[in-house]
């Protein structure tokens, strides 16, 4: 099972659980107003009803989290990229302040338990990660250390080598982060040897099969590189992070 599928079981576990019916969301002058619609039936929510307003806010974001991971999967099976109206969807949902309001407690608990829930890792020359960082990770390389100082230091969740299963490959990108404007993942590859040629040649093999599965640079990765006489630096991962807007 891979991790798309990993996660469209736990949302359905979590909409079990969730009330019926939807909940609609206005602004007005600056101030939200929510209804709850149930059938023919609709109902104003005060500010009595937040708790079932924040559940059907959640709701909403999970039914829309889950088009978009099918849509991804399908992507990904099909090996094409389609137009991703799903996930325009989501990402429109998440930038709607009316929904912010109710979303912003528990989203915040979701992607907390996402960084602490058990992961495959890269279970290879595990002896490697001998480099010690700041927030008590330990990685390959300095310039990985850089990277995890930056993420650390910006508050972004991250796992460290985390298994990504793309078609019948399966990959351990450097790191996995959660956006946190859109909780959306975004994947992280540092490529420390671009001036070996057959290192090179493997990254940019490797470059291509993330795009051509949905893997974007600026949208949902990023790439830094660097070479003997360029070492990378702790700056350099900021910029990477800054230019993301993350």
């Amino acid at each position: 099972m891979n991790n798309i599928e990993k996660e469209l079981l736990e949302i359905e576990k979590a909409l079990e659980i969730l009330p019926p019916g939807e909940l609609k969301a206005y602004t007005n002058n600056g101030s939200y107003r929510w209804y709850y619609i149930n059938g023919q039936a609709r109902q104003y929510l005060s500010k009595a009803n937040r708790t079932l307003a924040e559940k059907l806010a959640m709701k909403k974001y999970y039914l829309l989290k889950k088009n978009y991971l099918l849509e991804t999967k399908g992507n990904l099976e099909s090996q094409l990229l389609s137009q991703n109206t799903a996930q325009k969807k989501f990402e429109k949902f998440l930038q709607d302040e009316s929904y912010q309001e109710l979303l912003r407690k528990n989203i915040s608990n979701v992607v907390a338990d996402w960084e602490n829930q058990d992961y495959k890792t890269n279970p290879h020359y595990t002896e490697q990660c001998n480099v010690p960082c700041p927030s008590g990770h330990k990685v390959r390389s300095k310039s990985e250390a850089f990277i995890d100082m930056v993420l650390n230091n910006y508050g972004i969740m991250f796992r460290y080598e985390s298994e990504l299963v793309i078609g019948k490959q399966t990959y351990y990108p450097d790191f996995t982060l959660i956006n946190p404007n859109t909780n959306e993942i975004v994947y992280w590859e540092h490529f420390g040897k671009m001036d070996d040629a057959d290192y090179a040649r493997a990254a940019f093999n490797k470059m291509k099969t993330y795009y051509e599965y949905g893997l974007v640079p600026g949208k949902n990765v990023i790439f830094t590189f660097e070479t003997r006489h360029n070492p990378f630096t702790y700056s350099e991962a900021e910029a990477a992070l800054v230019l993301m807007k993350l």
